[in-house]
């Protein structure tokens, strides 16, 4: 059986964060393979402003470039409707056929909005969640909250322990509106898209979650 995980997430942008947390979780979990996936047009974020897919996928790219193990999917951004995760699941799946076993690598903050999530029981079925901190977060509340979900769904989570990394994509967006150095927190070239493209120079691009 081979492993395979995707991390899902808006990326807006990419920073080295995100590289450490897809790196320890290739490490943590055996995976031959973890696609970072952006997401296309997230439901939980429909009144948020969002870069356009194709730049927050190129930025993705230019991250995972020559990093072993890792790849970019844009199949999310490339849907025009809603952007759902047990879709995504049950589509890569399909694509793999039995021989996969995959995972689904997000922040513990999803297992206190899962119940908001559209058809949890199907990304249940399809695939096996690992979850690592996020700040705001204590180990007691996350393990159970883990717990609460496990009996709910009938189906074990993984937690990640990897040690938290306080960069946010929030914060790197308030950087540039303020014309701070955010080159350290960013892999090589990402800083380089986002110049050239004037991101997050406007205040409708700075305050987003």
């Amino acid at each position: 059986m081979i492993k395979k995980g995707i991390f899902g997430g808006t990326f807006d942008p990419i920073h080295i964060g995100h590289i450490y947390i897809a790196q320890e979780a290739i490490w943590k979990l055996g995976l031959e393979k973890l696609m970072i996936m952006p997401s296309g047009n997230p439901p939980h974020k429909r009144n948020k402003h969002i870069t356009e897919g194709k730049l927050r996928y190129e930025m993705a790219k230019q991250a995972v470039k020559d990093r072993d193990g890792m790849e970019v999917s844009d199949y999310e951004i490339k849907k025009e409707e809603f952007s759902y995760t047990f879709q995504t699941i049950e589509y890569f799946n399909e694509k793999d056929g039995n021989n996969t076993e995959w995972y689904f690598i997000c922040g513990c903050d999803c297992l206190f909005d899962l119940d908001k999530w559209k058809n949890v029981d199907r990304i249940m079925q399809g695939c096996t969640l690992a979850v690592f901190k996020r700040s705001g977060y204590s180990l007691e509340e996350i393990h159970a909250k883990k717990k609460e979900v496990e009996e709910k769904y009938k189906k074990d989570i993984l937690f990640l322990d990897i040690p938290l990394l306080e960069i946010s994509s929030t914060y790197i967006r308030k950087c540039i509106g303020e014309n701070k150095n955010i080159s350290f927190f960013l892999p090589e070239g990402v800083q380089e898209i986002i110049n050239k493209n004037e991101l997050y120079k406007k205040e409708e691009d700075i305050d987003v979650e």
